[in-house]
Order: structure tokens, then C-alpha cells, then sequence
């Protein structure tokens, strides 16, 4: 299964409260990345948003994989996780029936 997982700064929340978790949330990243849990990875200014595309088998399967983040851990990113799935109605397009 494919989740979209979006990580927002919670309000409050300085550049010097992430500085020491930086290094860590990186590895922890990466070593996701490497394990073919985390597929796809983005980083976007403004809004700040750092987005995660998981492929594992459940939604706890994602949220056990958020929670092990440092920057998590620490309370500094807030989380929205979608559960992504086939885009059944483009079958309208095409006159078939169940769209």
C-alpha cells in the first residue's frame, strides 16, 4: 500500500530546536529509504513541508515508521498521512460500468 505522509513544523518551533535532531532525521531517512519502505522524498521551503511516500503493508506499518523519526520523536513535526489508492473513476472516460 502507498501513503503520502506530509511533516509540518509545529507552531512555535525554532531552526535551533531542529539543529541537533538535523544529522540524525537525515540517517534515519535515509536508512528507510535504503530498507525500499520509503519510496520517494521531497523538501519544499515554502510552506516548509517535507514530503514522505511510504509503500508498506498498513497504515501502522507508516505511522511506526514516522514515530521512529528523531524529529518526530522530539515533538517538532506534526503529521498528515494519506492512504493512497487507484483512481478508479477515470474509468468514466472510457463508458465502464462502476465509475
Amino acid at each position: 500500500m502507498k501513503f503520502l505522509v506530509l511533516l509540518t513544523p509545529n507552531s512555535g518551533k525554532t531552526l535551533d530546536d531542529f539543529k541537533p535532531h538535523l544529522v540524525p532525521e537525515i540517517e534515519a531517512v535515509w536508512a528507510s529509504y535504503l530498507s525500499d519502505a520509503l519510496r520517494e522524498f521531497y523538501f519544499s521551503r515554502e510552506p516548509q513541508v517535507v514530503t514522505l511516500i511510504y509503500e508498506l503493508p498498513s497504515i501502522e506499518a507508516v505511522h511506526r515508521a514516522i514515530d521512529a523519526l528523531p524529529m518526530v520523536e522530539a515533538g517538532l513535526l506534526d503529521r498528515q498521512v494519506v492512504h493512497l489508492g487507484p483512481f478508479h473513476q477515470i474509468a468514466a472516460l472510457f463508458g465502464k460500468p462502476g465509475a
